[in-house]
């Protein structure tokens, strides 16, 4: 799951790597990756580039998220 404009930026770059999925999941950030296409460095950076996102908003979930009692 990237963020819709990262999303933009790997399809544009690699579209025969990288697809958005159809329906609202790809609107917002879920992409295919065809995984027969892609080098071991571009997955590993794609991954990377989710993974990050996806720590960054847990992050800020955390901090926001009220204590619980």
């Amino acid at each position: 799951m990237l963020t819709p404009e990262l999303q933009a930026e790997f399809v544009g770059e690699l579209p025969d790597v990288f697809l958005p999925v159809h329906g609202g999941w790809g609107r917002m950030g879920a992409t295919h990756i065809r995984l027969t296409k892609a080098s071991e460095d571009v997955l590993a950076g794609a991954l990377r580039a989710a993974w990050k996102l996806r720590i960054e908003k847990n992050a800020g979930t955390k901090k926001r998220a009220p204590k619980r009692r």
